[in-house]
């Protein structure tokens, strides 16, 4: 896990003036000021929207609620057309929840996973047979030129509402109602399927959104945040609010989706309980199950029923969570077997009979574990179906178009993508995969992140954190903010529920602080006690006992920002070694190529635990020991059979010996010492 980290430094005395004229506290104005919000005027443009703009800006809302109204006053049958994802399901329940209160004949369709994204022509013409006239998507249909001619062909109408990029030609439709429509003059684009829903809803009811999100704002904040959409502008308005009304919320569904999580009604409800609570239940529900159980679950009125929903929908989120961990295992294990699976650009993994629902879930742990792009497969009856994620300039939507020869079908964006590949094609289109990589970004992508500035142990008070929550809520575009506690001692590494996560314990200039590492086990860290780290942290305020109480998580860590920057170019080396490729410089090999008695201090330091390779680095760096260098001595002992490497926790652990060995018996430790030797002297 080699990531770049940037730290601001705000400087102090701006800071101290935001303070005095915005009566807040020094470390959120700081933080601010670390963000280039350095005046009272553009803190309150970030944080004191207050209300939404006129919906009837964007272009067709109005005929789209006059044909929606018409429909309702004549009696037609109409249907509202979702998608299975958290902002689908909320934008679905909150157009029909609003038919429903005009009387209107309506119904509602969400596919299911199997089915895929959008409208089919199959279920289009079932709808016709069960005598609906008009069917307005939300979430979906803006790529819906064909299915549009269909609707057209067996007499029914079309409205559309979506968010999502129009193509060239726009389908053809009563309404299209988008905001990135070229000639849509909303103020304010980036908003999701719910959203637009909830607008749609307040020009149904004369054009006044107060209405609208009193009755369906919360729903609309989950979708927001669900769909990762920037926390700025209206939407950090929407959510601000719609979490406030979630705290109190009288849809019966979401009472009971809370409780099952342990939220207890009228406490309030933060954007990260909503995004790892509420929200990956609300999507198992269309993961494991159909979307539909969550949208029924949204709609009923009916306290038992919403009770039943909501604890089904919780086991199915308990099974997305052990399934995700089953696939997550798996692919370690794979790791483990092949550690050169970690020398690829880009982190490519088959499994068979995957759970489609959750590899994209996988892999995004994957690219967060092991900070390269990374894309996953799961062999099906018929090929193979996938899911990607990547960050930085490597576009995942841009490497799936250079792979379109071998693919069936493909979609995404640079961030994100899934694709259907042929069975018979599959070790052609990971080789792709790569070509495109080393084609496209030589240098592959360091993944950053970006701290708000250093910060002391004593800086991390109650009050202090507590001060940051004028900035909530946090999400996209608005990040919880993060620190740097620097040159901190491990006085110890403890296990906590079980061993599955960690507990830090830190100290610095006789002061201590407790911070919390979650979904790593103490031996997964290879962090040991006495060792002295930069420790990347995010700081939140929690009720314990009846006391505010002073969270610590660990969001990183590294010896230091220069052993940083070597580990990160060092791996990078050792990576295009792996790989085969010719490095920049001859020199390179003789710098990689470790003495004998490299190999036997790292021997003599792998005892009984395992021993994690940054931490040889720091104890042989007087030698000049580096990371390739170490990656190396740890081949050379494993295929000696002498030392076991684990690439999934990147430790080292000793084997028992069963006969001598001799360097000389290494084929990797005969190639790189030939190499070095053909090398220039540095």
């Amino acid at each position: 896990m080699l990531k770049r980290w940037i730290i601001g430094t705000p400087d102090p005395g701006k800071a101290a003036r935001l303070r005095q004229q915005g009566s807040i506290s020094q470390l959120c104005a700081e933080v601010l000021v670390s963000r280039g919000i350095e005046s009272l005027e553009a803190a309150g443009s970030l944080l004191n929207v207050s209300e939404l703009s006129d919906p009837l800006l964007m272009k067709d809302m109005e005929r789209a609620a006059d044909r929606i109204l018409a429909a309702v006053e004549s009696g037609e049958r109409i249907c509202v057309y979702g998608d299975y994802d958290c902002d689908g399901v909320t934008a679905t329940v909150i157009l029909t929840d609003w038919l429903t209160g005009a009387g209107a004949d309506g119904i509602w369709y969400i596919p299911t996973r199997t089915e895929g994204y959008g409208m089919r022509a199959d279920t289009i013409r079932k709808l016709r047979e069960d005598g609906v006239s008009l069917i307005v998507t939300v979430d979906n249909g803006i790529s819906a030129v064909e299915e549009a001619k269909l609707i057209k062909e067996l007499g029914m109408e079309l409205v559309i509402t979506d968010h999502h990029r129009p193509g060239d030609v726009l389908p053809e439709a009563a309404a299209v109602v988008d905001p990135f429509r070229p000639d849509c003059m909303s103020p304010y684009k980036t908003v999701c399927g719910a959203v637009i829903a909830l607008k749609l809803t307040a020009v149904l009811d004369g054009g006044d959104w107060e209405p609208a999100m009193e009755q369906f704002g919360d729903l609309a904040a989950l979708a927001t945040i669900a769909d990762v959409m920037p926390l700025d502008g209206e939407n950090r308005f929407i959510v601000q609010r719609g979490l406030q009304l979630l705290a109190n919320t009288e849809r019966m569904g979401l009472y009971s989706l809370m409780a099952v999580c342990g939220i207890e009604a009228g406490t309030p409800v933060s954007s990260t309980a909503a995004a790892f609570q509420i929200i990956p239940r609300i999507n198992a529900a269309g993961r494991f199950a159909s979307a539909a159980l969550a949208a029924t679950l949204l709609l009923t009125d009916d306290p038992e029923e919403a009770q039943m929903l909501a604890e089904q929908i919780h086991a199915l989120n308990n099974q997305r969570r052990e399934t995700e961990q089953l696939i997550f295992t798996q692919i370690l294990a794979q790791i483990r077997q092949n550690p050169d699976l970690l020398c690829k650009r880009v982190l490519v993994f088959s499994g068979e009979d995957w759970h489609h629902g959750v590899i994209g879930i996988v892999a995004a742990r994957l690219q967060e574990r092991f900070g390269k792009p990374c894309f996953l497969m799961s062999r099906e009856t018929d090929g193979y179906r996938g899911s990607a994620r990547s960050f930085g300039d490597f576009s995942v939507f841009e490497c799936l178009k250079y792979c379109e020869p071998h693919l069936l079908r493909y979609g995404g964006h640079p961030g994100a993508g899934g694709f259907t590949v042929p069975a018979e094609s599959h070790d052609a289109f990971c080789a792709a995969i790569q070509e495109y990589a080393a084609i496209n970004n030589p240098q592959m992508p360091v993944m950053t992140v970006r701290a708000e500035r250093a910060a002391e142990p004593a800086d991390l008070t109650v009050q202090n954190a507590a001060g940051l929550r004028i900035l909530e809520p946090f999400g996209q575009g608005n990040p919880k903010p993060l620190f740097v506690l620097k040159e901190m001692t491990a006085a110890e590494v403890c296990g906590m529920s079980g061993g599955i996560h960690t507990k830090l314990r830190l100290r610095k200039n006789g002061v201590q602080q407790d911070v919390l590492l979650f979904r790593m086990r103490p031996e997964e860290t290879g962090i040991q006690p006495g060792q002295m780290l930069d420790v990347l942290i995010s700081a939140e305020v929690r009720d314990y006992m009846g006391k505010p109480s002073l969270t610590l998580k660990c969001e990183d860590w590294r010896r230091s920002e220069k052993a940083q920057e070597q580990a990160i170019a060092a791996q990078a080396a050792y990576d295009a070694y792996r790989r085969g490729e010719a490095l920049p410089s001859p020199a390179y090999y003789r710098r990689m190529c470790p003495q004998r008695s490299d190999l036997v201090a790292v021997y003599q330091m792998v005892q009984g635990a395992p021993v994690s390779v940054d931490r040889i680095c720091e104890r042989l760096q007087k030698c000049g020991m580096n990371r390739c260098r170490a990656r190396v001595c740890a081949d050379i002992f494993s295929e000696l059979g002498l030392l076991e490497y684990d690439a999934a926790s990147d430790t080292l652990t000793r084997l028992p010996v069963t006969k001598k060995r001799d360097l000389s018996e290494s084929a990797e430790y005969r190639k790189i010492l030939e190499l070095a030797k053909a090398a220039p002297n540095a």
